[in-house]
Formats: structure tokens, C-alpha cells, sequence
């Protein structure tokens, strides 16, 4: 995908939803169709690039993962949720289950669901291991459905790199949608749809890089296109659930999709990714084959940690620490984008705060490439990501991502200030052609 195909996330700054949308059909038709590969390049490049710089760079602040603050993780709630778990643990907790859900958990999750608009009831609701699990059971399960040994998998661009891995090792192939402010652009997620793609994967709030959240206008926008390609299935992967500011709805409240969506809510982001716990929700005609592939990949996921995590979210205690992160991780965004888009605004590129999750994502100044701003800003003081893992093909060097809410909110503004300064030592040193 060429650098003018991923233009749209340009238009955030002008605030009109709707203007994203128009005379962009024709490029995004355009997107390259790529044979998938069983190679998860995007991870290896972050892992090592990621390794080579902590240790090249050990004191630099670290905003290069997409983690969030373990400090900020609900550690005391958690604490007395599992002892209190273990004093009422039985031997029968300890035998074989399925892939439903114990009914504790059940209980205190539908009132959340119904609270973030998304209309979920107990049987529709089945627990895996992480958001990852849920991106390779559901492709196996499409491609039964729809009796093919791959698929084409539409994904936003750029977007998750362990959803393009995983989708590629799975044999999928790839088509991009365009994203703006508002998350996936309609147009382009039609294009992608009338290029043959059975399978989508949307983020509805906190999209990783970016930051974008739907709006309702959006999310009817979405349910629109979709209505009209009744052989597409559609994945919501809600990965910043419980320290988002919007509450965007979902796919499964449109009466003509609901069968074909199956909507995510994973705790690594808001409670503990060593907790490993996802819940996925999805009318039967989607769940049943769901548990049935579960139970060939792992069985069932830990009644003891669904215990644990249904107590940790009936405190008063664990609200009180997701806010709390919540408005951390909003303050820590706007430090950093505030501080960096005051050095690259000027030379033409832009910081974009995103309206949820961990990260800011950074179009660089015309001329500038990634990977020497990521050099330059970890040996100034704080190691950042290469923004070329988030696209679909290899060699996008325009853009880079900061995990602003891995650091303090003084410190975010202190790692927009040096990798500003790192693009403006980049642009100083390699001026571009003289044009005469």
C-alpha cells in the first residue's frame, strides 16, 4: 500500500466525518492483494528492534510496546480477589469444563456489556485465553462456514501487527481498510468487501496505533456497508474495554449482522495481561462452532482465573483504579502530542492524540524515515516503535508510534519533546533534493 492509500488518518485534524469518506474509492480499489506468508514478520521487527535498542539504550524510557502501566493495573483488587478465590476453591473447581463461561463471571459481565451498548446475554458468551486466540478460532471457523481453506482477511491499515501475523499464519491474505479519526473509513471497507474479503476485523474504540474510536455516525455508517455484503463475517476487537472515554456501541445491536458478529472484550489493557482471559460474544449460529474450536486448542480457559477476574470486577476499588487509568492514559496522550506537534506541525507532520488506549501515532515531516528517528530518539532518551510493522507491506517509513501511557504524564511530554527534536535534527541534517 503506497503512502497516498494511507492518507486518510491525515484528515483527523479537520474534524468532519463525513469529508474521509468521499474521492478515495477509486485508490483504495487499488490496494495490493498479498499471498499471505506464515512468517510473523511484523512481530519479529518489533522484538528485535525493540531488543537491540534496551540494550543498546538501557536508560531510555521505554515506549516502544504497546503494554500499559503495570503501575496502573488494579494490583491490591487483584491481590484479595484471588485469595478470597482460593479459600473458596472446591476439588470439583478443579476438573475439566468448557468453554463457557463460570456463572459468576457471566452475571457481573452482561451488566457491562449492556452499560458499553453492546447487547450480550449469557448464552451468547463463550472465554478464551487472550484477543489472539479468539483472531485464529474464529478465521478457522469462517473458513468452514464458508467452505474455503483461506480467506481474505480485510484489517485496518495500519493497524494490530499480531492480527496481520496471525491472520498470514493461518493462511490468510490480506486487503487494507483506510482508517480516519472516527476508525475504519466506509468506503474503503466496502472497496475491500467488493474485492472478495469474507472475514473483517474492526477496532471500535482505542484502535492500535491510531487512537480512533467510533462515533454512532460511524458505527451506522459500518452496519450499512455490511448489510449489504451478507457473506462477510465481522470481529470487534474491543482491547481497551474498561479504560476507554466513548462507549461506541457494536455490530451485534444491527438485527441483519448479528449472526456474523462476534465482539471481543479482552482485560490485558484495563486489568492484567498475565491474567489471560478474553471474552468473546456471539449469537449461537457463530458460538457453537467457537467453543467447538476452543475445545481442539486448549480445552477451556482457567475457572479459577474467571473467578478471580469476576471478583476483581464487582469491587467498588477496581472502578476507582480504571478511571483512575483512564484519565492517566488520556492526560499522557495529549502531553506527548502536545509537545511533539509544536516541533513538527510547522514542517508538515502531525501528532494524533486518538481518543483511547496506551499510544500516539506520528505522521513524520516529508523526507524523514522512521527507523533513523527511532535511532535518534533512543539515543536521546527514549526508545520508540518503527511505524513499518503496522502496515500490511513492508516499507512504510512515514510514520512512528509512542506508547505515551507507559510514562508518567511529565515524562510523555518529555518523549514528544525529544522525538520532535530528533526529526528536526533529521531534517536539518538531510535536507532533500534542491529542486531547480
Amino acid at each position: 500500500m503506497t503512502s497516498d492509500a494511507a492518507s486518510p488518518v491525515s484528515d483527523w485534524s479537520n474534524g468532519n466525518e463525513s469529508s474521509s469518506n468521499q474521492g478515495r474509492v477509486t485508490s483504495l480499489r487499488a490496494l495490493p492483494m498479498l499471498r499471505g506468508t506464515r512468517s510473523p514478520w511484523r512481530r519479529n521487527a518489533l522484538i528485535r528492534a525493540s531488543s537491540r535498542l534496551r540494550a543498546t539504550f538501557p536508560a531510555a524510557m521505554e515506549c516502544s510496546t504497546g503494554r500499559p502501566d503495570a503501575k496502573l493495573l488494579p494490583m491490591e483488587v487483584i491481590r484479595q480477589a484471588w485469595a478470597n478465590c482460593v479459600q473458596e476453591f472446591t476439588p470439583a473447581s478443579l476438573q475439566y469444563a468448557g468453554a463457557e463461561p463460570i456463572q459468576p463471571l457471566a452475571d457481573i459481565l452482561i451488566p457491562i456489556f449492556e452499560n458499553d451498548l453492546i447487547p450480550a446475554r449469557a448464552q451468547d458468551l463463550i472465554v478464551g485465553s487472550s484477543a489472539q486466540q479468539f483472531f485464529a478460532l474464529i478465521y478457522e471457523v469462517v473458513c468452514l462456514k464458508s467452505e474455503k481453506s483461506n480467506l481474505l482477511v480485510a484489517v485496518e491499515e495500519p493497524g494490530y501487527p499480531t492480527v496481520f501475523d496471525t491472520m498470514e499464519r493461518a493462511g490468510g491474505r490480506l486487503l487494507g481498510i483506510a482508517v480516519d479519526r472516527f476508525g475504519a473509513i466506509p468506503a474503503s471497507l466496502d472497496s475491500a468487501l467488493r474485492d472478495g474479503a469474507r472475514l473483517v476485523i474492526l477496532t471500535p474504540r482505542g484502535h492500535n496505533p491510531t487512537g480512533a474510536s467510533w462515533s454512532s455516525h460511524r458505527l451506522s455508517e459500518l452496519s450499512d456497508v455490511l448489510k449489504s455484503h451478507p457473506d462477510a463475517f465481522v470481529v470487534e476487537d474491543d482491547q481497551v474495554a474498561g479504560i476507554t472515554t466513548t462507549s461506541s456501541g457494536s455490530l451485534l445491536s444491527t438485527p441483519e449482522l448479528e449472526n456474523r458478529v462476534l465482539h471481543i472484550r479482552s482485560f490485558s489493557k484495563s486489568v492484567a495481561p498475565d491474567m489471560r482471559m478474553a471474552v468473546g460474544v456471539a449469537r449461537p449460529f457463530l458460538r457453537e462452532p467457537l467453543s467447538e474450536a476452543k475445545t481442539f486448542a486448549d480445552g477451556w480457559s482457567s475457572r479459577l482465573l474467571q473467578r478471580v477476574l469476576a471478583r476483581t470486577l464487582q469491587t467498588n476499588e477496581v472502578n476507582v483504579a480504571l478511571n483512575k487509568a483512564r484519565d492517566s492514559y488520556r492526560d499522557r496522550r495529549e502531553s506527548a502530542c502536545s509537545a511533539l506537534n509544536q516541533i513538527v506541525v510547522p514542517r508538515g507532520g502531525l501528532c494524533w492524540p486518538g481518543s483511547d488506549g496506551v499510544n500516539v501515532w506520528v505522521r513524520l515531516p516529508p523526507g524523514a524515515d522512521s527507523k533513523h528517528i527511532q535511532e535518534r530518539s533512543a539515543a536521546a532518551g527514549v526508545r520508540i516503535a518503527d511505524g513499518e510493522p503496522f502496515f500490511i507491506a513492508p516499507g512504510q517509513n512515514e510514520h512512528v508510534r509512542i506508547n505515551a501511557g507507559s510514562v508518567e504524564s511529565q515524562d510523555a511530554a518529555k518523549a514528544g519533546e525529544i522525538v520532535g527534536q530528533a526529526i528536526l535534527d533529521y531534517s536539518w541534517q538531510n535536507p532533500g533534493p534542491i529542486h531547480v
